[in-house]
């Protein structure tokens, strides 16, 4: 799952280097985050850059404490764009062409925050829009034109230790049958900075991508907090390859 274009993709760039999706997945669908508190704030970006051998998309998120900050339980809103890119050959009637595709989805959530010393835990449910426009036009890849449907997402995160951490966020829309899960679990290097495996899983109802690599997350610069992964990635459609994902927190 992902999405993929250029305008949230210079915004999270910008907003990495200032600073919780084969059809090209990446991190389309999800606002994912790079590390998680320190948040006091009541508001926060989350902003993220995925490439991929096919694919690119970009994804900004903006999340609010309806009462309150981020540091304790409550409700929050969501708002969130994802848009971008994949290409994919696609054999019709004999021919075999390049399918690109351009994929752009736009959702708006509620949900509650749970907060304890350690952990942090987040459900959230609302309605999103994915548009897909394919050129040419392939009769296989149902995901073309614009569909609405509902999306609901899981999101945690965790300092068992003060030298460990653990994140995991998974969605899934009913639009598409689109899917996104990245799980991740690191060791301290530095104070909150982590190194360790990641792995995602996405898809929708016309491919499924799944990678592996490694993560170094949690370098902060101000309010701003900002990661960098990398891997190996194998797509049904697109074929195998390798991964990068840049994404950024901002909070006020």
């Amino acid at each position: 799952m992902k999405w993929n274009s250029a305008s949230p993709l210079l915004l999270s760039l910008a907003l990495s280097l200032t600073t919780g999706g084969r059809a090209g997945a990446v991190d389309w669908y999800t606002g994912d985050k790079t590390s998680e508190p320190d948040y006091a704030p009541s508001i926060v970006i989350d902003a993220s850059g995925s490439f991929a051998s096919t694919s690119d998309f970009g994804a900004v998120a903006v999340t609010g404490a309806v009462d309150g900050n981020l540091r304790q339980s409550g409700f929050l809103g969501r708002a969130e764009f994802v848009g971008g890119g994949y290409r994919y050959d696609a054999t019709n009637a004999g021919v075999t062409r390049l399918i690109n595709a351009t994929q752009v989805s736009g959702g708006a959530l509620v949900g509650y925050n749970w907060v304890s010393p350690n952990w942090t835990f987040a459900l959230f449910g609302g309605a999103q829009v994915v548009n897909t426009t394919l050129n040419p036009f392939d009769p296989n890849n149902g995901t073309n034109g614009t569909h609405v449907g509902a999306k609901f997402v899981g999101e945690f995160y965790g300092n068992p230790t003060d030298k460990t951490m653990f994140s995991g966020y998974a969605s899934y829309g009913t639009a598409i049958s689109d899917y996104y899960t990245r799980f991740k679990a690191g060791f301290a290097i530095a104070r909150q900075v982590f190194i360790g495996p990641e792995f995602l899983a996405l898809g929708n109802q016309f491919y499924n991508e799944y990678r592996g690599g490694l993560h170094l997350s949690g370098f902060t610069l101000g309010q701003l907090t900002f990661g960098i992964s990398g891997g190996f990635s194998s797509n049904r459609v697109t074929g195998s390859g390798a991964y990068g994902i840049v994404d950024a927190r901002l909070g006020f």
